[in-house]
């Protein structure tokens, strides 16, 4: 298999939704050279018509730096002085960075090392002291670090205490420690750390009081430079430049004037909520963070009222459980999570903008780099101008599943070959990786789907757009298909349309999401993508409403309105997703399942009380990528109220063709169910019941059992007030659609010619 060439040429924008004459900036990486830059229509049924000159514009490599930490400068870095916080580890092993607190040449380093043992140090690089305490912690426990540091006559004393969550209780995702203890903490023979050490310094061996355990160490490193004259850095989570990433959870750090050592450090035990701390230090605290008190914010409060205001580098993941509740209680929710692979903006330089010409209809354009031997496309959506209006300038509007497209945005096939094994209980295809999908494969740094898991283990919840996107091109063809999916098929249904004659705009679901209902209420006809699997709950009320208002939709796409996703105005180029009850991987722990964007749950639109069969009359049954079958008509396509949808049809069996496994009816599949909430009188016009091999699984959480569940419906459901919906529910629709004039494209074309006229249908 080829791969590419290194350094590859890509490129972003800063938005994926503009409307006509705003200028976008473009960020953008390859090998040292000129690229020229254009905006191509990208709808275009012949080639790509160019809108622009092209401008030349140089380019050079750019490194993305992954992983999540705090940060918090102009920190006071007293002579004496203390750092406390809880730790709860993902994994031990290797040497991972807590928390790095650096003034000047100054440094202090609390560290888990290879074997997840506590060290300090701190120094300069002149004469360092530190010292380690002799057991591990223990992995997915909450333990209290303390490090201390005090300025003496004859230089500088660390000291290390560590103390266990007193209402840890036993849960099974902890592990034994590496030195074989079965108990949580550490182990407590410490007589090999006794006397000297390599650096120079003086170890004691540990102490235990009142539930803690400390060590300490003495040696002739110069103490930190005299405060508040040099104000220092504190990272949590990670070193200098993302050196040495930790991988775990963190709760409430706090910094402290004065030390805090061995039984001092026994009341924080107890002490879990930052109104207990900030009571019990007093008029000694410099700072302390907690991310309960504005969760998701790109700024963690400093609540010790100084300022202090921690940055949330690459948005670790907030609203955790954090230390301190026993068994079937709930803790406030004051942990961040760190992972060296997140990842929230390249923060590439920007390297040109592009204007959208003021005259520009709705589309989809391309923002074209082409250099020798290479180029890159970046889509950008062409909404409509933005001017008060009541009734659309055209009678069609095309929802592109932008929030789908980020949930997928760099996915990778060696995720889903750790979870599918060798393919061959959901396909009997070959997989072919493309060029594209080898160096995905290669380059994690591009930042996560939230489709793979991390290699430190556990589930991706966040996906940005300011990034490269690499299968977001209208050329990229998927390797468990080898077809066109997702944005690449969704171009496809507005070629079709545009082919047609019908005059159509464009809009993210970015834009529904902030626009609602209003946006949508002048169209008389509103067409989804082949998979709008995620929605916000704006944009979810605001489909609803247009139908309830007599808007007429046609989702044409499976699994759709399934996950309920979160866009935070603090980082509207995100989505967030929690998951739960699915039973699968990536559900998050109890408690956990809130979003920091909305303060709402997360998880299935169907546990939440609004199930996708409630407003599109189907909703997901099973999933799987063998030979697709079409669909069969059944006995409601040929009522009168109905009929007119297969005008021109003439054969019971449609879609028995595709792009996509060969047939309409396939990949991610939706079926009518009364029983859970398709509305009465909603009519099952053709369903593809019996024509799927054991490649198709039914959906985990739809097990019915006497019921054929795997199977793709073709329904009609028809609203007081006009408004109507019409489901195929399946991804391959579009598919068929673009591959060659037959039945699909005539009832495509017979129900938007039909939900076009005012007359009641």
């Amino acid at each position: 298999m080829a791969t590419e060439q290194e350094p590859r040429l890509m490129a972003y924008a800063d938005s994926w939704s503009v409307p006509p004459g705003r200028q976008v900036s473009v960020y953008a990486s390859g090998a040292p050279g000129t690229v020229a830059v254009d905006l191509v229509d990208l709808v275009d049924l012949v080639d790509e018509a160019v809108l622009t000159p092209a401008t030349r514009v140089a380019v050079e490599p750019r490194r993305i730096r992954t992983g999540s930490h705090l940060e918090a400068t102009s920190v006071p870095v007293p002579a004496d002085g203390g750092l406390a916080l809880w730790v709860r580890p993902h994994r031990l092993g290797p040497r991972q960075v807590v928390a790095d607190l650096s003034a000047g040449d100054w440094r202090l380093l609390l560290v888990l090392d290879e074997e997840g043992r506590p060290e300090v140090s701190a120094g300069t690089p002149s004469g360092r002291v530190r010292a380690r305490l002799p057991g591990p912690v223990r992995r997915g426990s909450w333990s209290l670090l303390v490090a201390a540091w005090e300025t003496t006559p004859s230089g500088t004393v660390v000291h290390l205490t560590v103390g266990d969550d007193p209402a840890r209780d036993g849960s099974t995702r902890d592990e034994p420690a590496r030195d074989g203890s079965t108990r949580g903490g550490l182990a407590r023979d410490g007589s090999a750390h006794d006397g000297p050490t390599r650096d120079g310094s003086v170890k004691d061996g540990p102490v235990e009081d009142g539930g803690v355990t400390g060590v300490g160490a003495r040696g002739a490193a110069p103490p930190p430079p005299p405060s508040p004259a040099t104000a220092g850095v504190l990272r949590i989570g990670a070193g200098q430049d993302g050196d040495d990433p930790y991988l775990g959870r963190v709760a409430l750090p706090l910094l402290t004037r004065g030390p805090l050592t061995g039984a001092g450090c026994v009341p924080l035990l107890g002490l879990t909520t930052a109104s207990g701390l900030i009571e019990h230090t007093g008029a000694d605290l410099v700072a302390l963070w907690d991310v309960s008190a504005d969760p998701g914010a790109p700024l963690v409060p400093d609540l010790s009222g100084n300022g202090r205001h921690a940055r949330a580098v690459n948005r670790p993941l907030m609203g955790l459980v954090g230390p301190g509740a026993g068994a079937g209680e709930t803790a406030a929710r004051t942990a961040v999570q760190f992972s060296p692979e997140d990842l929230d903006d390249a923060g590439w330089p920007e390297t040109c903008t592009v204007t959208v010409p003021a005259d520009t209809a709705s589309t989809v354009l391309g923002i074209r780099l082409r250099g020798p031997g290479r180029s890159f496309v970046v889509p950008l959506i062409v909404r409509p101008a933005e001017t008060p209006r009541e009734t659309a300038d055209r009678p069609i509007a095309v929802v592109l599943p932008t929030f789908t497209y980020l949930a997928y945005a760099n996915h990778r096939q060696s995720s889903e070959a750790e979870y599918f094994g060798d393919y061959s209980r959901v396909t009997a295809r070959p997989i072919t990786l493309s060029p594209t999908d080898v160096y995905l494969n290669a380059h994690r740094e591009l930042g996560l789907s939230l489709y793979d898991s991390r290699r430190e283990g556990g589930a991706v919840h966040h996906s940005s757009r300011l990034r490269p996107v690499l299968n977001h091109t209208a050329d990229y063809r998927w390797w468990m298909t080898g077809a066109p999916r997702h944005f690449s098929a969704d171009i496809l249904l507005l070629r079709w349309l545009r082919s047609e004659g019908f005059a159509f705009d464009v809009l993210a679901d970015e834009d529904v999401h902030a626009g609602g209902a209003a946006l949508l209420a002048g169209y008389r006809v509103v067409l989804t993508g082949s998979h709008p699997e995620y929605v916000s709950a704006p944009e979810r009320d605001a489909v609803s409403a247009y139908v309830s208002g007599g808007g007429r939709l046609m989702y044409l796409g499976g699994n759709g309105f399934y996950w309920a996703t979160g866009v935070d105005p603090r980082h509207p180029h995100a989505i967030e997703v929690r998951r739960r009850g699915s039973g699968d991987w990536w559900d998050n722990e109890p408690g956990e399942d809130v979003l920091t964007s909305t303060g709402q749950p997360g998880g299935l639109w169907r546990h939440l009380g609004l199930p996708p069969q409630g407003l599109l009359g189907v909703g997901f049954a099973a999933q799987g990528w063998g030979p697709a079958p079409g669909y069969t008509r059944l006995p409601d396509s040929r009522l009168d109220e109905a009929a007119w949808v297969f005008a021109g049809v003439e054969t019971d069996t449609v879609g028995r063709y595709g792009l996509a496994l060969g047939g309409a009816a396939g990949d991610e599949i939706d079926r009518a169910a009364p029983e859970l909430g398709t509305p009465p009188g909603t009519l099952v016009l053709a369903t593809s019941a019996g024509g799927h091999s054991h490649h198709y699984l039914a959906a985990s959480e739809d097990s019915s059992p006497g019921q054929e569940t795997v199977r793709a419906d073709m329904t009609l459901r028809r609203l007081d007030g006009g408004g109507a919906v019409f489901s195929v529910g399946s991804v391959n629709w579009i598919a068929s659609l673009a591959c060659r004039d037959g039945d699909i494209r005539r009832i495509t074309r017979n129900v938007l010619s039909r939900f076009l006229l005012p007359d009641p249908l």
